[in-house]
């Protein structure tokens, strides 16, 4: 669903507007190759706009133009293999009254769909949420400068430090993971098992396949400050 305001309705938040951007005429003047152009001109460009529902219209009988039997194939090639609903109009004030049905059929469905319970599912901001979203972003966190500290440890790519943060964000909740690997009779002292310290080294590789063993064991004596 379009993104809005829950207290919005869709003809506040939203004006329909259609835009004819070209009507290419198929006859004895046209100098191209009918199948190219619906395929190449209008076909590619318009397939990577993120539309899911495209609509190819053919105004006038394809009978009584030259090349009929061209446009009839690109016709069906549009819209068996490449996905385009084709419709047909018999001339100008048929499409004009097409294109009008479209309109009203676009703003009647989303005025009553057009609700706060659409919320959940849609995937687009708000214009207030794409501002809020683009100002988070600027701020930076604690977990962005455990990171970029973490990127300073040899053999710590930004993919093995993202790894690292989307586990434990912050240097603390790092530390206390290496501290739940200690034996509890060494817990409170200075001293830890050859065993322990085998587990803490290789804990962040066995978490994350993004952190080789190299970075997992520099990562380990930058927390536990060792040499």
């Amino acid at each position: 669903m379009p993104p809005h305001q829950s207290n919005e309705s869709f003809l506040k938040a939203y004006e329909v507007v259609l835009i004819l951007d070209d009507r290419d005429t198929f006859g004895p003047r046209s100098r191209r190759k009918v199948v190219d152009n619906i395929r190449s001109q209008f076909n590619i460009p318009v397939e990577k706009c993120g539309l899911r529902k495209l609509i190819y219209l053919v105004e006038g009988d394809v009978n009584t133009v030259d090349g009929s039997e061209s446009v009839k194939t690109a016709c069906f090639t549009t819209e068996v293999l490449e996905g385009f609903d084709v419709q047909r109009t018999t001339g100008y004030a048929d499409t004009e009254k097409k294109y009008g049905h479209l309109t009203g059929s676009i703003i009647d469905y989303y005025s009553r769909n057009f609700s706060a319970g659409a919320d959940t599912s849609r995937l687009c901001l708000t214009y207030d949420e794409f501002v809020k979203r683009c100002s988070d972003l600027e701020k930076v966190t604690m977990s962005d400068i455990f990171a970029l500290q973490l990127m300073q440890v040899p053999q710590v790519t930004e993919e093995a430090a993202l790894a690292v943060t989307s586990l434990y964000p912050t240097l603390l909740s790092l530390a206390k993971a290496y501290t739940m690997l200690v034996s509890p009779l060494l817990i409170g002292t200075d001293v830890t098992s050859d065993g322990d310290k085998r587990a803490q080294e290789k804990m962040l590789k066995n978490k994350s396949d993004m952190v080789n063993a190299g970075a997992s064991k520099n990562i380990f004596k930058l927390i536990w400050a060792e040499g």
